[in-house]
């Protein structure tokens, strides 16, 4: 009984800190001057603020236009690309990626080699 309410004091504190910090996270993110218009890492304009217009808003792409200009233009977005990159090095496997371009006459085989 005594390791019962040694938890729940733990789980209480811990789901506060959990739910102010996605409260901050979430007032972060409407803060509307910080958002970027075009994105360094892609090298693209970011997408814009979809017009208004009853058709729009009957068909739904108004809604799924804010949506994507909401995740397009998130405050601190290209650090958070950054940071996902960052991380995912560190998963131990990683696959061979060629960088720049195959000239003409590379001997790149069509077929796995059987040995023969």
């Amino acid at each position: 009984m005594r390791h019962a309410k040694q938890y729940k004091r733990g789980s209480r504190g811990k789901a506060a800190v959990f739910f102010l910090a996605l409260a901050a996270f979430a007032i972060f993110s409407l803060l509307l001057p910080l958002r970027p218009t075009t994105s360094v890492a892609e090298r693209r304009d970011l997408a814009k603020f979809p017009e208004f217009s009853v058709q729009s808003l009957a068909d739904g792409s108004y809604t799924s236009g804010i949506d994507s200009w909401f995740a397009d233009t998130f405050p601190l977005r290209d650090a958070f690309f950054q940071l996902n990159s960052w991380v995912k090095s560190l998963y131990g496997i990683r696959t061979v990626e060629v960088v720049g371009e195959v000239q003409t006459g590379d001997e790149i085989p069509d077929a796995p080699y059987l040995g023969e």
